[in-house]
């Protein structure tokens, strides 16, 4: 039960992380398992529209926008120590400490991170996982990938995926001593993040679906999105003018520059 309900949880995060306006500079990834994929595909958008569509509207209905920040920003600070150790696994000194302060200050005057009171402090949120930390060690991603509820990935972040399990507290965290109570707790914890983020992206996976082909649109947008997360908003000078053509092709012109007569 446990893998189903992270899995669900991480498919709805990963349709919002896709659905978004892809960012400058990304490439597309190989796709040499394109009919697999395709399948996958088709199956997870079944689960999303009789499943976990459904299920998420009816949690928007009866839960309050507030209601629903508190425990988006409750779940976001869960996650902050999985944030941390990738900061400084990645060397980065001062999204490490912005991160820290962050769980420091939510923790505390935040009441465990239901108010999320840092970044009004000036401690804006990012996000790191183990994925995009193996991409800075220079880690290919390896092919695109759907898989059955966990949706688009790669082998680089499903290995990423894994590891970060280990860096997240309620992992180790025992409640009570009492494995039951530890499962109910993390089950319930894994139903509300899934509602809630695909509550919250309920119009970028509308449009995702409206395009006149979802699945590459998908493909495109994954790939382009990991490539912004992993240089942190930074251009990567190696693919800007990929898009613009190519020059040397003019060479032949040698008179292109002497005056019509």
């Amino acid at each position: 039960m446990k893998p189903v309900i992270a899995g669900a949880a991480f498919m709805a995060v990963a349709l919002g992380a896709c659905a978004t306006a892809p960012a400058a500079g990304g490439a597309d990834l190989d796709d040499p398992y394109e009919t697999f994929n395709r399948r996958m595909f088709a199956f997870n958008a079944g689960v999303d529209r009789y499943a976990l569509g459904p299920a998420a509207r009816t949690y928007k209905t009866v839960t309050p926008a507030y209601g629903r920040d508190r425990i988006t920003d409750f779940l976001r600070n869960l996650r902050s120590p999985v944030v941390l150790v990738n900061d400084i696994l990645q060397g980065e000194v001062d999204r490490a400490a912005t991160t820290a302060g962050r769980f420091a200050l939510n923790t505390t005057f935040g009441v465990l991170g239901i108010w999320d009171v840092a970044t009004p402090a000036g401690l804006e949120r990012h996000t790191e996982d183990f994925g995009q930390t193996l991409a800075v060690w220079g880690v290919e991603s390896g092919p695109y990938l759907i898989l059955p509820i966990i949706g688009p990935t790669t082998p680089r972040d499903l290995l990423g995926t894994a590891t970060d399990r280990a860096f997240d507290p309620l992992v180790w965290i025992q409640i009570d001593n009492d494995e039951d109570t530890d499962l109910a707790v993390r089950g319930t914890l894994g139903v509300f993040g899934a509602l809630n983020a695909r509550a919250r992206l309920e119009d970028q996976i509308a449009a995702l679906n409206a395009q006149p082909e979802p699945y590459i649109a998908l493909r495109r947008i994954y790939s382009s999105s990991r490539q912004a997360e992993i240089l942190n908003g930074r251009i990567n000078e190696d693919t800007i003018y990929d898009d613009l053509p190519d020059f040397d092709a003019f060479d032949e012109f040698d008179d292109f520059d002497d005056p019509v007569d």
